[in-house]
């Protein structure tokens, strides 16, 4: 019964914050202009070929990578 409670309890904490990374990437608006678009994280323009890529895209790779990794720390903290 507790992996089966334990199970759920991951799945709901996988699904929570799946919930919110979506969130998160619908309020982030693109800073963009007649020259590109530009990085939230450090300002650079991006690559026009990553948001060819991922249209989506509001950070350059390096940026992108860091956010990632972050969350990957953060689940790795919990055990999960």
């Amino acid at each position: 019964m507790t992996d089966l409670i334990d199970c759920a309890a991951t799945e709901t904490d996988a699904y929570i914050a799946d919930c919110i990374r979506r969130q998160r990437k619908l309020v982030e608006i693109p800073d963009e202009d007649e020259s590109g678009r530009y990085c939230l994280g450090c300002t650079s323009k991006i690559d026009p070929r990553r948001i060819e890529k991922t249209p989506e895209a509001v950070r350059c790779v390096p940026c992108e990578t860091v956010i990632e990794n972050m969350g990957k720390e953060k689940k790795g903290k919990h055990g999960r």
